[in-house]
């Protein structure tokens, strides 16, 4: 080949290479598209939430939705939202936001319920084998609502339903219950926070460890 024809032809493969580039390019070594991002699964009011065994000791139960058409979906997590607070909806918004940046979407199942009455105070109930990043997730979203909360954590699952894979938000029944000072609340949202720590936090936060000792001494105690 002559020395014109070898500069063309390298300049057409220069071109070619651009174009795939660019383009994304057609041949073998073309990088498909990459997958959407699991979606954040919802039960609304009017839905029913599966609770399956999952075969795991660590993880027993999995999460999903009565009627799903859909190939089987479960999750490891649910959060239970009271869609009857004020500001349930932005609080919605934000919780959805927060999972979301913490690619956390794929693994949580969002349940909406309205209880028959208020509660007495608006409760944060967080499951003992809940992850840092979950509980972070839902205290953010939390935090920039005006009322106080009170904070509580979920040690054993008598009921079976799986009370220590779940967070409530906005409570479901009528109980006397301690407010949290929003200083704690953003303690609960600390950067690197352990989950041995996080336990320590939800145990103190309102007392509930001085209440549990108080709870456990035989009567006519000291």
């Amino acid at each position: 080949m002559s020395e014109p024809g070898r500069r063309a032809a390298g300049r057409l493969r220069v071109l070619m290479l651009a174009a795939c580039l660019l383009g994304g390019g057609t041949g073998a070594g073309a990088q498909a598209p990459s997958a959407a991002p699991p979606l954040l699964l919802r039960a609304g009011t009017e839905q029913n939430l599966v609770i399956d065994a999952s075969g795991d000791p660590r993880l027993p139960h999995l999460f999903s939705v009565e009627g799903d058409a859909a190939a089987p979906q479960r999750r490891s997590w649910a959060v239970s939202l009271n869609v009857a607070l004020d500001g349930a909806a932005e609080l919605d918004r934000r919780l959805v936001h927060e999972l979301a940046q913490r690619q956390l979407a794929g693994q949580v199942l969002l349940e909406e319920f309205r209880p028959p009455r208020a509660p007495r105070c608006t409760e944060l109930q967080v499951g003992s084998r809940v992850p840092v990043a979950v509980v972070q997730a839902v205290v953010r979203a939390l935090l920039p609502l005006p009322q106080r909360w009170s904070v509580q954590i979920v040690e054993d699952d008598e009921s079976g339903t799986g009370e220590l894979q779940r967070v409530y938000i906005g409570g479901m029944v009528q109980r006397p219950c301690a407010l949290a000072p929003p200083s704690k609340l953003r303690e609960l949202a600390a950067p690197g926070l352990s989950l041995p720590e996080l336990h320590r936090l939800l145990r103190t936060i309102n007392g509930t460890a001085r209440q549990h000792a108080a709870a456990a001494r035989p009567l006519g105690g000291a």
